[in-house]
């Protein structure tokens, strides 16, 4: 399916502000000039200023126009992830439950609001989760937890909110907060307590580090035959979310971004991944999910 955008501004001021950034991100000759551009634009205009983007005629998406993440992906570089796009047409249809799991502001909450019946979206931070709820909240069929995603529900976990980065939270590790960023605590859920038992749901999952944990508390929404659509890091070699799922035994993985490619190994995971800077979406299920057999028709057939 093809992505349409329209654009609408909080002010006149901000359109000034999104034609300035979008003309210096042509200039833009490293990966830390996005940011830097948004970041100084944001010091001359107000910080309440904001791009309001649709797709399809969907919801609007609020994106602030300081943030050098959403201006670049998700307005100058548009269209946002088509992967996950061609992921979630595959699925439509075939499945009422969408969740997304590391839902950020919610781009994918809304877009996938118009497309199934139940979306739930989860996220763990606190600054993020209040961009979500403006986001997402008003969706009558979304249901919206500030959690994060792990092994178990109910468990205190301690992240830590990275300065300068667009990732929402991620695990406070053994290196500890760096200058300018933020720690705090957040009680755990389960997929296994989110997805109905007996329930195939087509599950996002993007949860900055905790991959293994989120899928081990995902074992029955498997066994059910949902379909989880992840991200393996390109700055990790070992494709450590990837080799966990390969372990478990009859699990089928796919590389999305050119149609659908079966990836059989942890060596073809690592081949495919060929830039240390990106995350890539993979499609994992089990063995035998008719929900996976109707999306791999669905992605033939939009070829």
């Amino acid at each position: 399916m093809t992505r349409q955008r329209s654009i609408t501004f909080s002010s006149p001021a901000a359109r000034l502000q999104y034609l300035l950034l979008m003309g210096l991100f042509r200039l833009a000759v490293t990966r830390g000039l996005y940011g830097r551009f948004a970041r100084g634009l944001g010091r001359i205009f107000s910080p309440e200023n904001a791009a309001f983007l649709r797709v399809n005629g969907g919801a609007p998406f609020r994106i602030s126009l300081n943030d050098g993440y959403w201006t670049r992906f998700a307005l100058y570089r548009f269209p946002y992830e088509p992967e996950v796009a061609a992921a979630l047409d595959a699925a439509q249809g075939q499945v009422p439950l969408f969740c997304d799991l590391g839902a950020n502001k919610g781009y994918w909450t809304i877009q996938s609001a118009a497309m199934f019946e139940h979306v739930i979206a989860v996220e763990a931070s606190a600054k993020t989760y209040a961009a979500l709820a403006r986001n997402a909240g008003d969706l009558p069929n979304v249901t919206l937890h500030r959690a994060a995603i792990h092994a178990r529900s109910g468990e205190t976990l301690t992240f830590l909110n990275t300065h300068l980065s667009h990732a929402s939270a991620r695990l406070l590790g053994a290196t500890g907060a760096g200058q300018g960023d933020q720690t705090e605590t957040v009680t755990t859920l389960a997929i296994d307590d989110l997805v109905p038992a007996g329930t195939a749901a087509l599950i996002k999952l993007d949860v900055e580090g905790a991959e293994v944990a989120a899928i081990d508390g995902a074992t029955q929404a498997i066994k059910d035959g949902s379909v989880l659509i992840y991200e393996d890091h390109g700055n990790d070699p070992a494709c450590t979310p990837s080799a966990h799922l390969l372990g478990l035994g009859d699990m089928r993985l796919f590389a999305i971004e050119d149609g659908i490619v079966p990836m059989p190994s942890v060596d073809a995971i690592r081949a495919f991944k060929t830039d240390p800077y990106k995350g890539y979406n993979f499609l994992a299920a089990q063995e035998g999910s008719p929900l996976l057999a109707a999306m791999i028709e669905g992605f033939v057939t939009a070829v």
